[in-house]
């Protein structure tokens, strides 16, 4: 039988038992203590029976000597299979196989006494001989020298079967994690080394025999040079993708106002495209690699699809209900409003890949980190105009319970 104090609190934070049931062993004492009070010899224990006989749990009156039941209540008997007239006569002893014997008894009655109160887990038996598992509330009482053991009891048989559920999805997850762990490893091994292979055959060939070759045999290996290069950023986005939520860092307070800078530089816009960061980013807790995936694929694209002699990139910050709300805003080619859900697919491009190299798996990939960190992320575009992606991440607060608010300056242009 195991247990806990109900000053203790779970790992997953449930409380065992609700207030209401913790109240009830208040008014059962209370009731208790009345009856001590007044010592009249025999008299049997009600204990508000229409109360008591309308709980959704069963509820036991024990003396701690013996553990015979002084009282309980039609739930009791209901779950158990027994009348009342028959639990009276009977013991824990009877239905708790975890309390065989008195001895057995007598320490469960010391403990129960040393904490007062406990929350136990265990199993009773049924008159049939089946058994259930419960969850028990259980009191030690003592009124005017009389004592008590008081025990309000759930049967909990559906929510180990959920947790037995729980454990066997849970299982499966780890071997499905497993899984892919093991496709990532093949298909960054086995499938880009051939690749890669190509490669360097397709570049050595035009190296070595360019003067041999006419235009068109140039042209035919620069284009199997470029599908080997657009099949090894195909791989290596479903790597990516695959990685997001399954491999986890640790959580560290990233100034966007200080990374943004850092993702541009990296990103190196062509003199023709500006990236302006618009007022004040916040603080926010995050993997600081998926924040860097995160910006890096929404400024990317806007970079590859610019089709103005001037680009303007823009990123802003506001708060709403909770959340914080950017916006990277172009003002490139736009978007046709039926694209808007496409584009978030996996290997969806809108422009043709021999006009505009790309994989189709940034945005996926953003999607993905959004949703992971509970937010979500859409479009608003002009066709001709340009467009907006805006996504939301939830506030948080520091160590300190504090919430991390925006910095004080935030002026960068690149």
């Amino acid at each position: 039988m195991t247990s806990i104090t109900l000053t203790d609190r779970p790992e997953n934070g449930r409380e065992p038992f609700l207030a209401e049931e913790r109240d009830l062993l208040g008014v059962v004492a209370e009731h208790l203590g009345r009856i001590a009070g007044r010592r009249q010899t025999g008299e049997k224990l009600q204990l508000f029976r229409d109360l008591l006989d309308r709980s959704n749990d069963a509820i036991f009156i024990k003396e701690p000597k013996w553990g015979r039941f002084l009282d309980v209540n039609q739930k009791a008997c209901d779950n158990l299979g027994y009348t009342r007239e028959e639990l009276l006569d009977m013991s824990v002893k009877d239905i708790e196989p975890a309390i065989p014997d008195d001895a057995a008894w007598t320490r469960h009655v010391n403990e129960i006494r040393k904490k007062d109160a406990m929350v136990l887990e265990g199993l009773h038996k049924r008159k049939d001989g089946t058994t259930f598992p419960v969850e028990m509330n259980v009191k030690f009482i003592e009124k005017q020298k009389n004592r008590y053991v008081v025990a309000v009891v759930r049967d909990i048989t559906e929510r180990k079967k959920a947790e037995q559920r729980q454990a066997e999805l849970l299982t499966e997850l780890e071997s499905v994690n497993q899984e892919l762990k093991d496709f990532a490893y093949i298909v960054s091994h086995d499938l880009k080394a051939p690749l890669r292979g190509i490669r360097t055959v397709v570049d050595w060939i035009l190296e070595d025999y360019t003067d041999k070759l006419d235009d068109q045999g140039r042209e035919q290996l620069n284009l199997l040079g470029n599908r080997t290069d657009r099949m090894d950023g195909l791989i290596e986005g479903i790597l990516e993708y695959s990685r997001v939520g399954r491999v986890r860092e640790h959580i560290v307070e990233v100034d966007l106002n200080k990374l943004l800078p850092d993702i541009v530089d990296a990103i190196a816009p062509p003199e023709n495209i500006s990236i302006t960061i618009d007022g004040r980013l916040p603080l926010i807790n995050c993997e600081e690699t998926r924040i860097i995936q995160l910006f890096q694929n929404l400024l990317s694209n806007a970079v590859k699809y610019m089709d103005k002699p001037q680009g303007k990139i823009s990123i802003a910050c506001t708060e709403q209900d909770g959340f914080w709300k950017f916006s990277v805003t172009d003002n490139g080619p736009g978007i046709e409003q039926q694209d808007y859900e496409r584009i978030f697919q996996i290997f969806q491009t809108l422009a043709p890949r021999d006009e505009v190299e790309g994989t189709g798996v940034g945005l996926t990939v953003v999607r993905k980190i959004v949703e992971l960190y509970g937010g979500r992320i859409w479009v608003e575009s002009k066709v001709t105009e340009g467009s907006t992606f805006f996504f939301t991440l939830p506030e948080q607060t520091n160590e300190l319970g504090v919430k991390n608010e925006k910095l004080e300056k935030a002026d960068i242009t690149r």
